[in-house]
């Protein structure tokens, strides 16, 4: 039996953003108490004068894909699925170390995520805890259609939904399964923003479809007609949704469905002049301005708003990109306390692992980031101050 505690350490209660001198105690990867008395005898990691937080979630990224080039999309379609899967082994294994301990893929070539992320969990490779959606679906001229598969009338909707769950099954990955959608252009991309991509009756049957089977559905949307009918239809969380206004964010508030911003990423997009097409750059720099003015009024309202990344995406740098996504969420407006908890208790409850993760209570997985400054201070103490990872109670090395 694996059994020891953490000892001396400020311990981030990320529901209420403050601190608690308590010792956790960890047997086999789970926090099994929370005291101020160990009992004596068992191996103590001392943790005097460090901040203790949750393992980070990242709710969007693209594990395919390294983030290092400015074209991934024509990199993908180049180096097919087993050096993508690769790319992947190398980024979950990046993301983990620097203490992103869960991440949501959200579109590979070929599924392949979802192999990548049972490899994980049977020790096959090191890497975070991933929540694959798979390929991303999308109708013909869809946005980046080298990690999706494409699927134009109902009964191809209903059949590609179907075979995900099925492998889903197959590979035993966490019991909420994901699908992911592509309801409109992106800016990343060559094709048109505008129109939604499916019709009414279209996402209204990818949404009873998936929820029939157990399954959340995210959507890539960031016009104003692919969002509204997406939330008109039950999608689930609304991805990158540059057209949000306050009428669409108020519906969202209402039935529960969740926004991911993904506001780092057009912003990095937007200052890439001279390294990516200027017609992304002109398209991100729209986005980035519209994300500003949503972000804004989402905290106003109240909609419910979860940290994800797009990470792997043009010219963003290697994986991890979760803290580049929290640092511009504060620059937006945003408390460090609320970050936090975006990117940690809020992101596993509404990716559905709430039970097991997000959070440094009893009974929960020990994925802890150890810090040696206090990040509600100073956001960069994940970047500048990282002192150790453990991931299921086993250090990260």
């Amino acid at each position: 039996m694996n059994d020891f505690y953490m000892s001396g350490g400020n311990v981030l209660d990320v529901r209420n953003g403050d601190y608690i001198r308590k010792d956790l105690r960890i047997t086999d990867g789970r926090i099994s108490e929370i005291t101020d008395r160990p009992e004596k005898g068992i191996p103590v990691v001392d943790c005097t004068g460090k901040y203790l937080t949750p393992g980070i979630i990242d709710a969007h990224v693209h594990l395919v894909w390294d983030g290092t080039s400015p074209d991934p999309m024509t990199d993908t379609e180049r180096d097919g699925d087993y050096l993508c899967f690769a790319k992947g082994v190398m980024g979950a294994y990046n993301s983990l170390k620097a203490g992103v301990t869960t991440v949501r893929d959200v579109g590979c070539n070929d599924d392949c995520a979802i192999p990548l992320a049972a490899a994980i969990r049977r020790g096959y490779v090191k890497g975070c805890n991933i929540i694959p959606a798979g390929s991303a679906i999308q109708g013909s001229y869809g946005h980046c259609p080298m990690i999706g598969y494409v699927a134009n009338t109902e009964a191809e909707l209903i059949d590609k939904i179907k075979r995900l769950k099925a492998y889903h099954i197959k590979m035993q990955t966490p019991p909420v399964h994901w699908v992911k959608i592509m309801t409109s252009g992106g800016a990343a991309g060559m094709e048109d923003v505008g129109p939604c991509m499916y019709s009414d009756r279209e996402l209204k049957t990818i949404a009873e479809e998936a929820h029939r089977l157990n399954m959340k559905v995210a959507s890539h949307a960031l016009s104003y007609d692919a969002i509204s009918r997406c939330l008109k239809a039950g999608i689930d969380t609304i991805e990158h949704g540059a057209d949000l206004d306050e009428e669409l964010l108020t519906y969202m508030k209402e039935h529960d469905q969740c926004w991911v911003p993904t506001v780092g990423v057009y912003k990095s997009l937007s200052e890439s002049r001279g390294i990516i097409a200027d017609s992304l750059v002109d398209k991100a720099t729209v986005v980035k301005e519209k994300q500003k003015k949503a972000f804004a009024a989402a905290r106003e309202i109240g909609t419910k708003i979860i940290l994800g990344s797009d990470a792997g995406s043009a010219n963003c740098g290697a994986h991890p990109f979760a803290f580049v996504e929290m640092y511009t969420m504060h620059d937006f407006g945003m408390p460090a306390d609320e970050v936090l908890r975006c990117a940690t208790v809020n992101s596993a409850e509404y990716l559905g692992i709430g039970n097991d993760r997000g959070s440094l209570e009893i009974g929960k997985y020990a994925d802890i980031v150890v810090l040696n400054a206090d990040p509600l201070a100073d956001m960069h103490a994940f970047t500048e101050a990282l002192d150790s990872v453990f991931k299921e109670g086993q250090l990260v090395e």
